[in-house]
């Protein structure tokens, strides 16, 4: 949508793509205001469709256009928050507030579930828990997850009659890159903002910010970075996934039982608090 307003027409051949448009589209998606990797994200994707075109024959050129193009990463800001945050999260009271609560336990499920984001949380269906254990692919490796006494009061909380473990009200069958997941992933981060406003936290808390915490926490708790590497099913880190294969699958479960252990009781007191609200009169 973006190259298409830059061309003011929705129809452009590959073969007529130049270095200087490519370079000029490249300045305008500047102009626009976007952040760094954000332009990067669409040059990359913009180029990996031409790219494909030409592995795939579509068609020849004398000088791909993008030869020259250098796409340079920005760091993003720090997005971890610390463990006492994460503890007070857990312990609010928000059964006055459902999309609040829901959003501070899908937040806390992640963080629990090796920094889970939330896509796969949103597309994780019931048929991925066997033997005790959350398994998926991520990137091409097999991710699994022991689960914990607190991530199973939250399953438990959750249950549903739909094929996912959480139902969260979607249609579509496949939740990735559509209409309806995004407004759900608006929502979410719209009522973790309100939650992170609420505790007075420094750090604007979106679903994406326990990725990092869980990360940051692993690392404070001395878990090897090539354990972190195959939990979060990173797959770009060359010299890291060397040291991959030859882990076992206890180092992961010992880690996470590590990092989530003050989660545990908490959410299991709750969760059995929820059940004893939920039988009573009204």
């Amino acid at each position: 949508r973006h190259f298409e307003r830059f061309l003011g027409k929705s129809v452009c051949r590959i073969k007529n793509v130049t270095a200087t448009q490519i370079a000029d589209f490249h300045c305008f998606l500047q102009k626009l205001g976007l952040k760094t990797n954000s332009v990067n994200s669409y040059m990359s994707s913009l180029r990996a469709i031409y790219n494909a075109a030409l592995s795939e024959g579509l068609v020849t050129v004398r000088e791909n256009p993008f030869a020259r193009l250098r796409l340079k990463r920005e760091e993003t800001a720090k997005r971890a928050i610390p463990s006492e945050a994460i503890r007070e999260i857990a312990a609010q009271d928000l059964r006055e507030r459902p999309d609040l609560e829901r959003a501070a336990d899908l937040s806390i499920f992640s963080f629990m579930a090796f920094g889970m984001p939330f896509v796969d949380i949103v597309n994780l269906r019931k048929e991925n828990i066997r033997g005790g254990e959350i398994t998926r692919r991520k990137t091409g490796t097999q991710i699994r997850i022991e689960i914990t006494s607190g991530m199973k009061a939250l399953i438990r909380k959750y249950r549903n009659d739909t094929p996912f473990i959480f139902d969260l009200g979607l249609t579509s069958p496949d939740h990735t890159n559509n209409q309806e997941y995004k407004r759900l992933l608006s929502r979410q981060n719209r009522a973790l903002r309100e939650i992170g406003e609420r505790l007075g936290l420094k750090i604007k808390l979106t679903s994406y910010v326990m990725r990092h915490t869980w990360a940051s926490e692993a690392l404070a708790h001395h878990v090897p970075v090539a354990v972190i590497s195959q939990a979060m099913g990173h797959s770009s880190e060359k010299t890291t996934r060397c040291y991959l294969s030859s882990l076992d699958q206890s180092e992961l479960n010992k880690a996470n039982k590590q990092i989530t252990r003050f989660l545990n009781n908490l959410l299991r007191k709750g969760y059995e608090t929820y059940l004893r609200n939920k039988s009573k009169p009204d």
